[in-house]
């Protein structure tokens, strides 16, 4: 499964540029307009070009990479600033365990659904940039 990731890291860094650019549209300054649900509509395009050239398989180690960052670290939020602080955990599995024990709860998705959840979702970047981060993925 770790070749699988290797392999898709160009994937990866594509989508993190576009959940970057989505997570723009959707912060609390932004106002609803015509031209904000042109861009969303655009970022959505995108998404679904870049999730098209992937099979099931391909899907579902992104997914594992992402939730690799989002859960293997902790966060401390300061409401005051309205901030993010990563806590480093360590971790004790190496990269291949890590992907096997994240994806065994995904291991039931369809296609279908695994673009369902990335379409739906606004702000996956900072778990796919983590998650990259961890599994030592460049």
């Amino acid at each position: 499964m770790y070749l699988i990731a290797q392999k898709n890291v160009g994937i990866v860094n594509q989508l993190i540029d576009i959940y970057r650019q989505s997570e723009v549209l959707f912060s609390p300054e932004q106002s609803s307009t015509l031209q904000q649900k042109i861009n969303i509509t655009t970022i959505k395009s995108k998404l679904e070009q870049v999730l098209s050239n992937c099979d099931l398989q391909d899907l579902k180690t992104i997914y594992a990479v992402a939730s690799i960052g989002i859960h293997e670290r902790g966060e401390r939020h300061h409401f005051y600033n309205n901030t993010i602080e990563i806590i480093e955990i360590e971790i004790k599995e190496n990269e291949e365990e890590l992907l096997n024990k994240h994806s065994r709860y995904i291991a039931l998705l369809t296609y279908e659904e695994l673009i369902e959840y990335f379409l739906s979702v606004v702000t996956l970047a900072p778990g796919l940039i983590e998650g990259k981060k961890i599994l030592k993925l460049t």
